[in-house]
């Protein structure tokens, strides 16, 4: 495990209550700045928000931040264009190629205290079975068996069937 990972201070956990609460909030506002978009394949939430360990650490903080943060994946067409109101985040590398560590922050994206991470996975990427086994490992579900815990948000593969 990464250094700043086994660094973190303590955190004092959230009800379940209040982080769905925040949960909600998050996923709401994704997809009201993500959608509709004929580029986007899949949106997943990963992360404390759904591990019963999302909250408020002690000072100084973690990556900046005093609070959790809502860590979502993005699989996306290869010509995807990054938006603007995200900030390159240069610690999220899940992949040994830097090309494919499309790790992206909003500061304060929830009630301004809250930040967003997204990781953005390109489709060109997301079926080679070597990149998959690496994103399972690092906790990115990359396959519809993953055992990695996720809500998927979108997907135009569920909205195809329909």
């Amino acid at each position: 495990m990464d250094y700043h990972l086994k660094s973190r201070p303590h955190k004092i956990i959230y009800s379940e209550k209040k982080t769905i609460e925040l949960r909600n909030k998050a996923i709401s506002k994704i997809k009201n700045k993500f959608l509709p978009n004929k580029d986007i394949i899949k949106i997943v939430l990963i992360g404390s928000a759904l591990k019963n360990s999302f909250g408020e650490y002690e000072p100084p903080g973690f990556r900046g931040s005093l609070f959790s943060d809502f860590d979502f994946i993005v699989f996306v067409k290869d010509d995807f264009k990054i938006p603007d109101w995200l900030d390159r985040e240069p610690d999220g590398k899940p992949f040994p190629e830097d090309n494919m560590n499309l790790a992206y922050r909003n500061k304060g994206f929830i009630e301004d205290k809250y930040d967003v991470e997204v990781l953005f996975i390109r489709e060109s990427n997301m079926n080679k079975a070597e990149i998959q086994k690496l994103g399972e490992e690092a906790g990115i579900p990359m396959t519809k068996e993953s055992k990695n815990k996720h809500i998927i948000i979108y997907s135009k593969e569920k909205l195809q069937k329909a």
